[in-house]
């Protein structure tokens, strides 16, 4: 299953309409059909890049239709007035971002949580499916007893050192993690350095109204 990872630079307050703006993107028109959002949300300053957003969004029949999105936004996009009228909205909110192709190992989920947990992480060349594998055969139900879950698990694609995973919880379950004094995570940060060379999580929250939110518009 392919996503598209965006990292969205944010001018000043532009976050929380520049995801209500994301949520009603008609991608059947703009994007050729077959993309569909699979999550978007704010970067909590604290623990990351600020302002900031990121949003995954999800190619629904691989890459015949990640072709026709490439096609449609990039190859031709002069021929594309309802994507380029997006575009110039959006970009009276943002200045730029970054953006990776993603391939999931398992099924992502999309879960209900107040608050998600993005972790980027570099790993040695190729290793990425085996840590990846590990993930959800031995962290992930460790995590899940702390209450907080698995959403999806990707390696990104175009290079050989990199892998994205994306959590729900709530606040008090994740920093009940960070003092739990449970062997087991102390346990699997030793095992993950046999692949990992480098990781970093920040926090996010899901646009109200949006996937995975447990607030409505």
């Amino acid at each position: 299953m392919l996503h598209l990872h965006e990292v969205i630079d944010i001018v000043g307050e532009g976050a929380r309409p520049y995801m209500e703006h994301t949520i009603t993107f008609d991608t059947e028109t703009a994007a050729a059909r077959g993309l569909h959002l699979f999550g978007t949300w704010q970067v909590v300053g604290m623990t990351g890049r600020w302002p900031q957003v990121v949003n995954i969004w999800e190619f629904d029949d691989g890459w015949e239709g990640w072709l026709r999105v490439l096609t449609a936004a990039n190859v031709k996009r002069a021929d594309n007035p309802a994507l380029a009228q997006w575009w110039q909205e959006q970009y009276a909110r943002r200045t730029g971002g970054f953006d990776r192709m993603l391939e999931s190992v398992g099924d992502p989920v999309m879960q209900t949580g107040e608050i998600f947990v993005h972790e980027l992480s570099e790993v040695q060349p190729g290793a990425g499916p085996k840590y990846l594998n590990a993930v959800h055969k031995e962290w992930a139900p460790v995590a899940a007893e702390h209450g907080v879950h698995l959403v999806a698990a990707y390696e990104v694609l175009f290079t050989d050192i990199e892998v994205v995973t994306v959590w729900a919880a709530d606040a008090r379950a994740h920093a009940g993690m960070q003092t739990a004094g449970d062997e087991r995570i102390a346990a699997w940060r030793a095992t993950a350095r046999q692949w990992l060379t480098r990781w970093r999580e920040e926090l996010m929250v899901p646009s109200p109204g949006g996937p995975g939110s447990p607030v409505a518009t």
